[in-house]
């Protein structure tokens, strides 16, 4: 009979080890989170500096709203999705996690609830946002109309208006050059300011009075000081913003539809993580949107000088 050998192999045998590369661990979750929160304190305590300089006459939000255009989204979207990742680690960490956990069994609708919430806050913030520019628009517009009226009413007068249109000419080129970057910043120009009072006074002066027609003079000078008028409002649209208590109310409904969207996503991790991602985006979009807005002279979508800077192809330079 054959017999029957056994070889033992010496070469080492492959083991194969099974990993999840897709689901991050609560170590990771941990290192995110403790960065997160020291993001958002840090932040916190760097903006209340400037918010609360100059003896608490500009508010943390008013300080937020007066940043240039990247500063501010970039500060919007650290904000929440630091929140974000904070909420993740709360409901996934080692720590508080499983008695997060604990309250699984709130429903989808509740999330909605919530966001029918934000939504109808938005829309309110964004209707005054929006009317605010529009005014403000309108409030250019009648400025200029107002200085080629009044250069039309001086033509009326014969010889002295060639001093009237000097005078509208150095408004007009004060306004664009000088004034308009500083309202950028809610600030009037004190050059702006000389040359409004320089045409008051050239317009009351009595020796361009017409005889016989005191109806025309006082046309004039009614002209004259809605020009005034219109600078001020203008003014007044370039300092001002919403209410603080409107915009208080957008951003804590913003972070309780974050609160809310983590209570109903506690039986998987990447679940959870891929719909804060969505709706973070989506409050980062629209609250951004309506911040961009906020200043009617801001730039990049700011107010141009254009109905004012056109009077300078009207009046003849003299």
């Amino acid at each position: 009979m054959g017999r029957l050998r056994i070889r033992h192999s010496t070469r080492p045998r492959l083991r194969v080890e099974r990993r999840d590369f897709g689901t991050p661990s609560v170590n990771q979750i941990d290192k995110w989170c403790y960065s997160s929160a020291g993001g958002i304190a840090s932040l916190f305590v760097c903006y209340s500096l400037i918010g609360f300089r100059g003896g608490g006459d500009v508010i943390l939000i008013d300080a937020w709203l007066s940043l240039p255009l990247p500063a501010l989204i970039l500060i919007l979207a650290v904000f929440y999705g630091a929140s974000a990742v904070v909420l993740i680690r709360l409901s996934f960490g080692a720590t508080l996690g499983p008695w997060v956990r604990s309250f699984r069994g709130v429903v989808a609708p509740f999330f909605g609830a919530i966001v029918i919430i934000f939504g109808i806050l938005v829309g309110f913030l964004a209707s005054d946002v929006w009317d605010r520019n529009r005014r403000a628009a309108a409030t250019v517009r009648g400025e200029g109309a107002n200085l080629v009226s009044l250069h039309a009413l001086a033509a009326a007068l014969g010889t002295p208006h060639v001093a009237i249109d000097r005078a509208i000419r150095a408004y007009a080129i004060a306004v664009i050059d000088m004034e308009w970057p500083r309202m950028e910043n809610g600030e009037a120009s004190p050059e702006a300011e000389a040359a409004q009072d320089e045409l008051l006074q050239t317009v009351a002066q009595s020796d361009f009075a017409v005889a016989g027609n005191a109806a025309l003079d006082r046309l004039l000078l009614d002209t004259a000081l809605r020009v005034r008028e219109a600078r001020s409002d203008r003014l007044a649209f370039s300092s001002d913003f919403s209410e603080n208590f409107k915009w208080s109310c957008v951003l804590l409904m913003a972070l309780m539809g974050q609160i809310s969207l983590a209570a109903v996503q506690l039986d998987e991790v990447r679940a959870q993580i891929a719909a804060m991602v969505i709706f973070t985006a989506s409050i980062v979009l629209v609250i951004g949107l309506i911040a961009i807005h906020e200043g009617p002279f801001q730039p990049p979508l700011g107010i141009r000088p254009a109905p004012i800077a056109k009077l300078l192809d009207i009046v003849p330079d003299s």
